[in-house]
């Protein structure tokens, strides 16, 4: 992306429907979902969440020969899920990051067509190829498949709560943290770094950065160049083989913040306090990730998130730990010593 910030061109991949090899076609629009919803072989599978079912037109659940609703990406719900679902042509999954990665599972699993509908733009999962599966107390990675298409309707994206689409940046945020630490990483064992790559990852975080205020409207301008961008990483990450790009130390803290409270957060949310926190650990402009979330309209803050200083410290604690048995790719969390001093600093930092 270049300075000026404009997504039109410089985010959008290559084709003329804006999909390049390996990636979805995507669909922008008011009402786009229930026009591009007859393209869908029929019968299909409708995987949703109750709410966008419920905002949906509804015919895309009278077209569906089969509706489920899905709570949960654990490992042992998604193969129930899997067994109960007749034979179908394709599968269409509509909501936020659990109906988008159990869509992607059921479609994996049957070797069937692929279509995505977010209701919100909080995660990138509408675009990604692999499958978020919950393990232990950890995420872990399956399969591989390609949407056919991702319809993005403005007019329902627009009825999830403001918070939830703003949220949805913190994933590009994260590229500040992120690349920083492969830079560091490639001289200690980790993966070799794509200069080339690290500089455009870069330049989607810089045109990121100068649309905040659309973001914070969730304007359409803002919702597409969010989605663009996450599919312009997704792009990059595949090539290389491996997200380090836009998941480092930042997103490593959002893990264990789960694990040790024992909550689910916001991801975009506890990625952006992560950013935060890690990007002062590695002396790397903390203010200016704060600034851009603010301008944003993220709710980062430990106050926002229910969190106690307590909550911080006991996962800044337990941070080097859980990267190491979880055999996270290398990060300032291995580089940098987290005493009590940088802890009581960072604690400070999430006020």
């Amino acid at each position: 992306m270049t300075a000026t910030g404009d997504l039109n061109s410089p985010v959008r991949p290559p084709g003329p429907q804006g999909a390049g090899p390996g990636s979805p076609r995507l669909a922008f629009g008011d009402g786009v979902l229930a026009r591009g919803a007859g393209e869908i072989p029929r019968p299909y599978a409708l995987l949703a969440q109750l709410e966008p079912l419920q905002l949906a037109d509804p015919g895309i659940r009278d077209r569906a020969g089969h509706v489920r609703l899905v709570t949960s990406l654990r490992e042992a719900d998604l193969a129930e899920l899997e067994r109960g679902v007749p034979d179908v042509a394709a599968v269409l999954g509509l909501g936020g990051g659990t109906a988008m990665d159990a869509a992607k599972y059921l479609a994996w699993q049957r070797g069937v067509p692929l279509f995505l509908a977010p209701s919100a733009v909080s995660v990138d999962a509408s675009v990604t190829n692999t499958i978020a599966v919950r393990a232990g107390n950890g995420v872990e990675y399956r399969g591989f498949v390609v949407a056919e298409a991702v319809f993005v309707d403005f007019g329902l994206i627009g009825q999830a709560p403001p918070r939830m689409n703003r949220a949805g940046a913190g994933d590009l945020l994260s590229i500040h943290t992120a690349v920083r630490d492969w830079e560091l990483g490639a001289g200690n064992g980790g993966a070799e770094l794509v200069p080339e790559v690290a500089r455009r990852a870069r330049e989607i975080f810089e045109a990121i950065a100068l649309l905040a205020g659309e973001i914070r409207a969730v304007s359409r301008r803002g919702i597409e160049a969010v989605v663009r961008a996450y599919l312009e990483i997704n792009e990059l990450a595949t090539a290389l083989g491996h997200a380090q790009l836009e998941e480092g130390s930042e997103h490593y803290f959002a893990y264990c913040l789960e694990s040790v409270t024992g909550r689910s957060f916001i991801h975009g949310e506890a990625v952006t306090l992560g950013a935060v926190l890690m990007s002062a650990l590695q002396g790397n402009d903390p203010g200016r990730v704060r600034a851009i979330a603010d301008a944003a309209g993220i709710r980062w803050r430990a106050a926002d998130l229910g969190l106690s200083e307590d909550d911080i410290a006991a996962t800044l604690r337990q941070l080097p730990g859980f990267a190491r048995e979880t055999a996270l790719p290398w990060s300032v969390i291995d580089g940098a010593p987290i005493d009590e001093a940088a802890i009581s600093r960072l604690a400070e930092a999430a006020r």
